[in-house]
This record gives structure tokens, C-alpha cells and sequence, in this order.
């Protein structure tokens, strides 16, 4: 299944007006918005990893002064 009880976050709706108290909501709708929320989380996470991979990456070639050299050689020799 999708996991347990505590770890599934709870649907929060706008306050109901007068008119929209009577009317159902559509399992669409929910539906919707799980999947809107979904999407949310997701790029969030992939902006994380990717935060993470830079950073990892900078303190791997920071540490190994000759790679950072080598590199930015290279990226000197690029720009010309």
C-alpha cells in the first residue's frame, strides 16, 4: 500500500461557502490534488539531490587541490 496511516499527510480543502457545503467533491478533485502535491514534493526532491550532488562535487575537488587546478585549467582554456 501506499504506507501507514501516520505517514500519509491529511486533505485540507479551502473553507466550504453555503453553496459548496451541499455539492460533493469529486473523486477527481482529490485525486487532482493528490497528484498536484505529488508533483510539488518530487521537484522538490530532485532540487535537493541535485543541491546535494553540487555540493558533494565541489567538496570532493576542493579537497584534491591538483583536480581543482586540472579543472580549472581547463575551464580557462574554454573561455579563450
Amino acid at each position: 500500500m501506499l504506507g501507514e496511516a501516520s505517514d500519509m499527510m491529511p486533505i485540507t480543502l479551502p473553507a466550504p461557502s453555503s453553496v459548496e457545503r451541499n455539492r460533493p467533491i469529486s473523486s477527481d478533485a482529490v485525486r487532482k490534488r493528490a497528484l498536484q502535491r505529488l508533483y510539488r514534493r518530487r521537484a522538490a526532491v530532485e532540487d535537493l539531490i541535485r543541491s546535494l550532488e553540487t555540493y558533494q562535487r565541489s567538496t570532493r575537488l576542493s579537497s584534491h587541490p591538483a583536480a581543482l587546478n586540472a579543472l580549472n585549467s581547463a575551464l580557462r582554456g574554454r573561455s579563450r
